[in-house]
């Protein structure tokens, strides 16, 4: 192997072992976001639905990142959930106001249907979500969309 020959083999190398590291830390870490995202969600869904006064202080937990393979709406996260010992699902839609789109929090378990229970991130109880510009009608929109699809995947089941 001639002199120029390794020298190129050694820069190809270095590039190579650059672009690795870069590769493996950019995938790293957008790894580790995910897992702190979900973390993050599942906790301001959790509060908003322990807060929510129409459920008159039934046992609500909201576990964690829910992999049922739910699709239809552009969800920004579903999570599993259960309300007085039965399975329920929160989600996290994204709601368009009159300010801009705000991560809203929609409940649903099979025997009280889907309800609105706020807006994560801000904290704002469904009496709120006017102030935002969040109309009932977009709330009742997606709320049906949510009933819909669970009834769906129920008569899938």
């Amino acid at each position: 192997m001639t002199d120029t020959a390794q020298r190129l083999l050694k820069k190809y190398a270095v590039l190579t072992g650059l672009l690795l590291v870069f590769f493996a830390s950019f995938f790293g870490l957008s790894y580790l976001r995910k897992k702190a995202d979900a973390q993050y969600l599942t906790a301001a869904a959790d509060k908003l639905c322990r807060t929510y006064p129409g459920f008159n202080g039934r046992q609500i937990a909201v576990l964690g990142p829910d992999n049922s393979g739910l699709s239809g709406l552009p969800f920004q996260a579903v999570l599993s959930a259960s309300y007085s010992g039965h399975k329920a699902f929160a989600f996290i839609l994204p709601v368009t106001g009159k300010y801009g789109v705000y991560p809203a929090v929609f409940f649903y378990e099979q025997s009280i249907g889907c309800i609105f229970c706020g807006l994560a991130g801000i904290d704002a109880i469904p009496e709120q979500a006017e102030q935002y510009g969040i109309t009932q009608t977009t709330i009742a929109m997606h709320r049906n969309k949510i009933e819909t699809l669970m009834e769906r995947q129920a008569q899938q089941l």
